[in-house]
């Protein structure tokens, strides 16, 4: 339980959002717009860029979204409101298959929570500070204990958190005997100095590596870009084409080695009608969570075990523009690509020794670089995380891991599955947290789905009337903590 003052009551809010980039972002500006004017929402985030996150939090105009424009809005009810944004206050030109930077969709959801906040008044508050624990009261509420020492009581609590760091491939890696070496891919450490230096390997050949490629030729790095990942995969490129006819249904496979010939088939037919394979995939996409869910564990097992990084690399495509550099860099070898199983990493008079064994010949072969940056993705298993929020609530027993470790488990609705099997009514997961239960919850059109789904579970449940009863204290209490918070 948090210390505070026993004078001062903490504020008390209908929903309080964990997160504050895009998940959480959006989730506060649909809440409003559909709740009356009762509902009271917080955002806690413990960085300074308001709505932007992790991915928009960037300045660089290289660094692309992955999604047309097209497929950005923030609203499923809306799916050009992106668009229209952004053909008012970046570029009228901009279309619906137009991959624009990073920097500007930031802008646009930096603009949804200032829309959101002055038109519903103080209905919004934004708090920058870090949750570290959450506790369930005796008044049917939830205490929320910050890093700063504050506290909050909402009636609901939704994680929003995004994603964490990438786990470490090597033991011995987190400790203070490396310094050579950057678990974060986005960390300033991992552009420090870039100019002067001659060789930089990335762990992970997934979007992370393209996009870091990217930041670091803009950063000025001019030498040899290293790759290395167990299977050497690149993502594949995006096409403008159409999403195809769906095929997937009920009657279909309900094992891996079935639904991938089925994919196949797919493929082949649509070559001989000259539908490129972009198509075939994207026409998946709005039932990815249905096929997952129709999955036994075991075949779910057997598709991360032998599927996922193909599927990942067809799925989760570059932009046509960034990956005609990559391929222009891979044709001049200062983009090098590497398969294999790290067994050693040793640093070595101002360089780094990093030996692996090679995928398909087993051979052990070794890259000397200045730099190792990991780009192998977001940690997906809690058990391993350091996060002090995910660690509190795993100890006290108030959520779980789901059975395939690849984030918290979750009933239907999104409500947390605590150590003794019962479904929460106070704590929610949006977003990747909830990758075990949909497969698919990273992308801006899935978590919007989930988003607009929550929301109406919240507005339309008995969380709408109970805060009305508690909205003008939670409106006074409000104020005093913002007033201490500033």
């Amino acid at each position: 339980m948090t210390n505070r003052p026993e004078n001062i009551s903490p504020a008390r809010f209908s929903v309080a959002i964990i997160g504050g980039g895009f998940t959480g972002t959006t989730l506060a500006a649909q809440l409003l717009r559909c709740a009356g004017s009762s509902l009271s929402v917080v955002v806690v985030e413990k960085s300074a860029s308001v709505g932007r996150g992790l991915a928009y939090g960037t300045k660089s105009k290289s660094l692309l979204l992955n999604v047309r424009a097209r497929n950005m809005s923030a609203f499923a009810d809306d799916p050009q409101h992106f668009r229209r944004w952004a053909q008012a206050n970046y570029d009228s030109t901009t279309g619906p298959g137009s991959f624009l930077p990073r920097e500007v969709y930031g802008r646009y959801l930096e603009a949804l929570l200032n829309e959101a906040a002055s038109s519903n008044g103080k209905r919004l508050q934004w708090i920058k500070d870090e949750a570290t624990g959450l506790s369930p009261t005796c008044e049917s509420a939830v205490e929320i204990e910050l890093r700063s020492g504050k506290c909050l009581l909402a009636d609901r609590v939704v994680l929003a958190v995004g994603n964490f760091p990438p786990a470490n491939p090597l033991a011995g890696l987190d400790g203070g005997k490396v310094s050579r070496y950057c678990r974060d891919p986005w960390s300033a450490e991992a552009f420090e100095g870039v100019e002067n230096l001659k060789t930089i390997l990335l762990i992970g050949s997934g979007l992370t590596s393209v996009d870091l490629a990217i930041q670091l030729r803009a950063h000025r790095f001019r030498g040899t870009i290293h790759v290395l990942s167990r299977r050497g995969l690149l993502p594949r490129w995006h096409k403008a084409v159409d999403a195809g006819p769906p095929f997937w249904n009920e009657s279909s496979p309900k094992n891996t080695r079935g639904l991938l010939r089925l994919v196949r088939e797919q493929v082949r037919q649509g070559q001989e009608q000259g539908v490129e394979w972009q198509s075939v995939f994207d026409s998946l996409r709005p039932l990815v969570g249905q096929i997952w869910q129709s999955l036994p564990p075991q075949e779910k097992r057997r598709f991360l075990r032998h599927v996922r990084p193909y599927w990942e690399v067809h799925r989760h495509r570059a932009a046509t523009e960034i990956a005609r550099i990559i391929e222009n860099e891979l044709a001049r070898r200062t983009f090098q690509l590497h398969a294999g199983r790290i067994t050693d990493y040793q640093e070595k008079d101002h360089k780094v020794n990093v030996t692996y064994l090679a995928r398909h010949t087993g051979e052990e072969h070794r890259l000397s670089v200045d730099r190792v940056i990991n780009c192998t993705g977001p940690e997906t298993d809690c058990r391993r995380l350091r996060d002090p929020l995910i660690t509190s609530l795993l100890a006290r027993g108030l959520t779980r891991p789901d059975p395939l470790f690849l984030g918290l488990d979750v009933s239907s609705d999104g409500a947390l599955i605590d150590r003794d099997c019962a479904v929460s009514r106070r704590l929610y997961a949006v977003g990747p947290l909830r990758k075990g239960d949909l497969w698919e919850s990273t992308a801006v059109p899935e978590i919007r789905q989930q988003v607009s789904k929550l929301v109406e579970h919240l507005v339309t449940g008995s969380l709408y009337a109970r805060s009305a009863r508690h909205s003008s204290e939670g409106r006074l209490r409000s104020e005093n903590l913002i007033a201490t918070n500033a």
